[in-house]
């Protein structure tokens, strides 16, 4: 073989193996920005859902506006907190707290977050699932209670039934306003983990 032929084999090889790298060199860039975008899109949608989550807080725990209640008229009656918290965490509407970054990226998850970061980023979304459901169970106890209530006015603190032990409604009620107020309370100090 001549000079000439082993120049255009090394040529070949050499653009061969130059193609190569850059290809790998792609799919690094590619990858990296992948699992950004993966971190981003979830960081994003756990910030919106504690944003929501801090407004909604906000707003149930706002005192009463006495001054403005005397402007219109309106007389209220003293009410102990827990009462108030739970009147007012019924009255004000649970925004939707999403879950569709987290879904739609789960495949991705585990090439963009490590290990640790994963299981916190879950923690996340079951304390905002478990905050649905504290709001879900006191509306039902609300919407009941006050029926109930007026059929069993004298009702002692516990009410046998069976041989259980039943809570009255004012316990389900503070119960439920109190494990609602722990868990918005920890998620919104906690914040985001990404």
């Amino acid at each position: 073989m001549s000079q000439a032929s082993w120049g255009s084999i090394f040529g070949v090889v050499v653009g061969f193996l130059l193609g190569q790298m850059a290809n790998v060199t792609e799919w690094l860039i590619s990858s990296r920005k992948e699992n950004r975008l993966i971190r981003l899109l979830v960081a994003l949608e756990i910030n919106q859902n504690l944003a929501l989550l801090r407004d909604y807080w906000h707003n149930v725990t706002l005192p009463p506006d006495e001054e403005m209640d005397r402007a219109r008229g309106v007389t209220r009656v003293p009410e102990i907190e827990a009462d108030r918290l739970a009147r007012r965490a019924v009255e004000i509407p649970l925004p939707v707290l999403s879950n569709k970054a987290l879904n739609s990226q789960l495949a991705g998850l585990p090439k963009a977050l490590d290990e640790k970061t994963i299981k916190l980023t879950w923690h996340v979304y079951e304390q905002l699932n478990q905050v649905e459901a504290l709001h879900a169970w006191l509306v039902e106890i609300m919407s009941s209670s006050s029926d109930e209530e007026e059929e069993f006015p004298s009702a002692s603190p516990a009410i046998r039934v069976d041989g259980v032990e039943s809570m009255t409604f004012k316990t389900k009620k503070s119960g439920a306003i109190f494990d609602l107020r722990t868990t918005v309370q920890k998620l919104l100090k906690a914040g985001n983990p990404l």
